[in-house]
């Protein structure tokens, strides 16, 4: 993965951190500041009815037991509005995660994962909803940490040796994380290959399912499943069963811990060192101290999880390799690698540079990505042999979520010859372009592609093929009205008869 996990936690955590930081805050105080009440309230109770000193300093017991029935309530209340706040930051969150990843690959990579479409969007949401249950952990965990921490300090001022017993089961826990760290990294990894596996099998089956009609051995593609999803169960089991131990390591440590201070605390109330109040208290209290090693153990092991999903989402964060190389000065010299040595033109007072032969588009799309990486004060748009179209307006398709300016939309329908078209729509510029613009025609398409990228304002545009799709009426009007009018520099693949006639360089590729 090219950019480190470091820098990815702090883009995902960008513009929601502070709201994140307030409602962990919120329920931290609301959580700590009840239970530690109840706690105090409860052996304060007791200390009346023995006649002993109270902690909160009210020897009233119906306001003592007042307050015992009282504070949980309150802060259940303002837990509960805090939750709805819980909700909005965790779709902030599932936001940013997933669109700081889009724009990352967006920026970074030309090679796209060989996966199935289903695959990839499968598996792309599940490794992000890792990352987003990661940051909702430290909602749940932190709020009993600081109790637990909170619940130590009044423990160590009643019986500091009741305290550092306490703390027995804390230690084990993390120890045991630590020491099986890589088996945590390695179950929850191959838990998500296995799964990816099993997915692109069926994705691939479904989309071939004649080919696997009509071969020999139909019954090998049913065993050759069952096999995948025989390794995923093993895995997922591992995984869970992973989880569960660790817990039932902590859960029991925790109760073992408790016997041996209430063996250690009989002594003590025999000889009237330790009150009933206080037993209360400490039985009371131990039942959330219990949560200390659960809470820090799953926050070490959620970590080293989502460590594990963005290194399975690696596949998404590499960079494209890139043949060739671009530079500015004057104008544009462009290099293209090709074959063993390298063919050079160069672009400072042309404003069409047209590449021809079998590898133009290849060469087309590594100039673009040279040059979109290189060029920083330059934008540059690539518009594809077959633009693809979102399931949405024209409209949005043209402008891309951008800023819709009315006159700019004009004269780009007109210079695409899309006006007519638009016309005899019934619903004009709001017309769905349905799944991959198949309400539109093929050169409605490939002129809606242009349009985007007109639209864009570009410095630099990258065309593969003008005359695609559109009759030689409509390639002639293109090249009248898109290339001629360019403010800019233009950099194509062109086919036919019309490279002769524009204003540019043929650069045989």
């Amino acid at each position: 993965m090219k950019m480190k996990k470091r820098e990815l936690y702090r883009a995902f955590t960008k513009d929601i951190k502070a709201f994140g930081l307030l409602v962990i805050a919120v329920e931290t105080i609301t959580y700590t500041f009840s239970f530690l009440m109840s706690g105090i309230a409860k052996k304060d109770i007791f200390n009346v009815i023995e006649g002993k000193d109270v902690t909160l300093g009210i020897y009233s017991l119906n306001i003592l037991i007042l307050i015992n029935v009282m504070v949980p309530l309150i802060i259940n209340c303002v837990k509960q509005v805090n939750s709805a706040f819980v909700e909005k930051w965790k779709t902030k969150a599932r936001y940013n995660v997933k669109s700081v990843l889009l724009n990352y690959v967006l920026r970074e990579s030309l090679n796209p994962a060989r996966e199935t479409d289903g695959a990839v969007l499968n598996y792309y949401r599940n490794e992000c909803e890792d990352v987003v249950n990661f940051f909702l952990e430290f909602y749940y965990q932190v709020p009993k940490i600081v109790l637990s921490v909170s619940i130590l300090i009044v423990m160590f001022f009643i019986n500091p040796i009741f305290a550092v017993v306490s703390l027995f089961p804390t230690v084990l826990t993390v120890f045991l994380v630590k020491v099986l760290g890589k088996k945590i990294f390695l179950y929850r990894t191959n838990s998500r290959k296995n799964t990816k596996e099993v997915t692109s099998f069926l994705n691939n089956f479904f989309e071939n399912t004649e080919y696997f009609y009509m071969i020999g051995n139909r019954e090998r593609v049913i065993s050759a499943y069952e096999r995948k999803c025989q390794e995923r169960s093993k895995s997922e089991i591992r995984d869970r069963i992973f989880d569960s131990l660790l817990g039932s390591i902590s859960g029991n440590s925790s109760n073992m811990a408790l016997g041996i201070i209430l063996l250690i605390a009989l002594p003590f109330m025999m000889n009237g060192i330790f009150s009933v109040g206080e037993f209360v208290m400490f039985g009371y209290y131990y039942a959330f101290l219990a949560y200390l090693p659960d809470a820090i153990g799953n926050l070490v092991k959620r970590k080293k999880q989502t460590n594990a999903s963005l290194d399975r989402l690696g596949f998404l964060l590499q960079e494209a390799d890139c043949a060739g190389s671009v530079r500015e000065k004057d104008g544009y010299d462009f290099s293209i690698g090709a074959g063993g040595g390298k063919k050079t033109f160069h672009a400072a007072e042309k404003e069409i540079v047209i590449l021809k032969g079998e590898k133009s588009s290849e060469a087309l799309r590594t100039l673009f990505s040279v040059c979109d990486r290189e060029l920083k004060d330059k934008k540059c748009v690539y518009v594809p042999s077959e633009p693809v179209l979102f399931d949405d307006s024209l409209l949005e398709n043209i402008s891309m979520g951008g800023r819709i300016e009315d006159v700019k939309m004009n004269g780009i329908l007109e210079k695409t010859a899309l006006v007519e078209d638009v016309k005899t729509f019934e619903d004009g510029l709001l017309k769905r372009c349905g799944k991959k613009g198949e309400n539109l025609s093929g050169g409605q398409r490939k002129r809606v592609g242009i349009a985007r990228g007109l639209y864009q304002d570009a410095d630099v545009l990258f065309l593969d093929g003008v005359a695609d799709r559109v009759d030689s009426a409509t390639a002639r009007f293109l090249v009248e009205h898109v290339l001629e009018e360019f403010q800019g520099l233009v950099v194509m693949v062109f086919e036919d008869g019309f490279s002769q006639k524009l204003d540019g360089m043929v650069v045989e590729v």
